[in-house]
């Protein structure tokens, strides 16, 4: 952050120079402004430019996000104003884009944008949801616990989604070897048996001409396969980001074998924790869902929750509407009607909230036990058809001598 040497007059009229840290000239006469001080001139000091080009280019990290939520909440409860809270944070040792970020926010909260507002100006950076939840904050006076519920709440997801990215990192990496694995034997070590069996003469047996085909094939048109191979793998990653192929990627999750029980809990665990953070912000019951909706992160859960909302609308109950969208396991249900009949939904929720996050977790670990031993089995599998294609062939030449 630049350093600039201001040369002011102080509250009391006299002439002083002071040295500030500011992120550019309308930042810098803010907080002099601020101090209650008049600012005659400035100059650079010291510009910080080391590794400009990365900070400015990086990604925000959503875990210095989640760290802002807790401090602003802090703050907050602390009885410091708005303004002065974004002012204070977005100096603290943050990235560079993201202080950036907390600046301009500062910025549209002193010009008499509510906080809201401004934080929905940088949507990849703030999600919909959390912008949702400070507009209820501001209205309902309760900022301070909107920001912990929210810090907690994508603390618990984040963490939930870390541990399945690590799970398959294992999984991942075998299914990558095989690949590597049939490439080498295929461009490198079956060509020279292949001349060898040759030279020899004899009949080859079925297994041999499969492998040594595919063998050639790669070997000819290696050159072309990998680029294409890119492209389609782009163009699917592409049609995945459309609303028609986020439905299709959310269709084939839900009916993987291993896959659809690790989709389907994370769905219900967020549910549940976002069903909770809704509930105690005062929204009425429609208001809840519509927002719910949002957060199921899956485009065929959003759409068969559209009938819940309308079933509701109608004035049905809550768990049986969801029940009849088949969406969510039974216990769920359960637990919403016991919430329900007896009027205290978010509490019945709070309990059990737990035990679908262990469910998470259970079925990732479950997953990772089912598909590790299914790719080694693979690339074990993989190595002995190609030893056989060779050793089969060999063997007959040798016997025949």
């Amino acid at each position: 952050m630049p350093l600039y040497k201001c040369k002011v007059i102080n509250s009391s009229g006299q002439r002083q120079t002071v040295l500030r840290e500011a992120m550019d000239e309308l930042s810098l006469r803010a907080s002099i402004r601020q101090d209650e001080i008049h600012m005659l001139s400035f100059s650079v000091v010291k510009e910080e430019k080391e590794n400009e080009f990365f900070a400015v280019s990086s990604k925000i990290q959503f875990s210095e996000v989640i760290t802002f939520f807790r401090q602003f909440s802090v703050m907050l409860k602390a009885g410091i104003p708005i303004s002065d809270c974004l002012n204070n944070l977005h100096k603290q040792k943050f990235s560079v884009p993201f202080r950036n970020v907390l600046q301009t926010v500062y910025l549209d909260v002193e010009s008499g944008v509510l906080l809201s507002d401004a934080f929905a100006k940088h949507p990849k950076v703030f999600p919909r949801f959390f912008v949702s939840m400070v507009g209820i904050g501001e209205v309902s006076g309760s900022l301070d616990r909107v920001l912990t519920n929210m810090a907690d709440y994508y603390e618990n997801d984040r963490r939930i989604k870390k541990k399945a990215s690590s799970a398959m990192v294992y999984p991942t990496l075998l299914v990558c070897m095989v690949i590597v694995v049939v490439i080498f034997l295929c461009l490198f070590i079956l060509p020279q048996f292949e001349s060898t069996i040759n030279e020899l003469g004899g009949e080859v047996p079925e297994i041999t001409k499969i492998v040594m085909g595919i063998s050639e094939f790669i070997q000819n048109y290696f050159f072309i396969i990998l680029p294409v191979g890119v492209v389609i793998a782009l163009l699917v990653v592409l049609f995945f980001r459309t609303a028609k192929g986020k439905y299709v990627k959310d269709v084939l999750l839900l009916n993987l074998p291993i896959i659809s029980t690790v989709q389907k809990n994370l769905i219900t665990s967020r549910f549940s924790r976002a069903f909770i953070i809704l509930l105690s912000s005062g929204m009425n019951m429609i208001d809840v869902l519509e927002n719910l909706k949002k957060m199921l992160g899956n485009e065929v859960f959003t759409r068969k929750f559209d009938y819940t909302i309308e079933e509701v609308k109608r004035g049905r109950r809550i768990a049986s509407s969801i029940e009849a969208t088949g969406l969510f396991p039974s216990l769920l249900t359960e637990m919403i009607n016991v919430g329900e009949k007896s009027g205290n939904i978010e509490e019945v929720l709070e309990s059990t909230s737990d035990y679908f996050d262990e469910q998470v977790e259970a079925s990732i670990a479950k997953a990772v036990a089912a598909i590790e031993p299914m790719a080694i089995v693979m690339l074990g599998g993989v190595v002995c058809l190609v030893i056989l294609s060779v050793l089969v062939p060999m063997m007959s030449m040798m016997n025949a001598v």
